[in-house]
């Protein structure tokens, strides 16, 4: 798949998460591998490009690194 393709897909996830919780809850990194399919260190890198583009945005919950949409 193009990348656009796959950037295509995560937002997606992203907004279907960010309208159900209401903003307050963001997605892990595993809610993306079976659209990635890649390995840790190329999904975490193609994540953070897309964040680096404002596309996303990480952030630290009390157990884990989150993912969301910035606001």
């Amino acid at each position: 798949m193009e990348n656009e393709e796959l950037e295509r897909q995560i937002l997606e996830i992203v907004k279907e998460k960010h309208e159900a919780s209401g903003g307050h809850n963001g997605n892990s990194f595993g809610d993306f591998d079976h659209i990635l399919k890649m390995q840790r260190v190329d999904r975490n890198a193609f994540l953070e490009r897309m964040a680096a583009e404002k596309k996303i945005k990480f952030y630290n919950s009390a157990n884990s690194v989150m993912i969301t949409l910035p606001k």
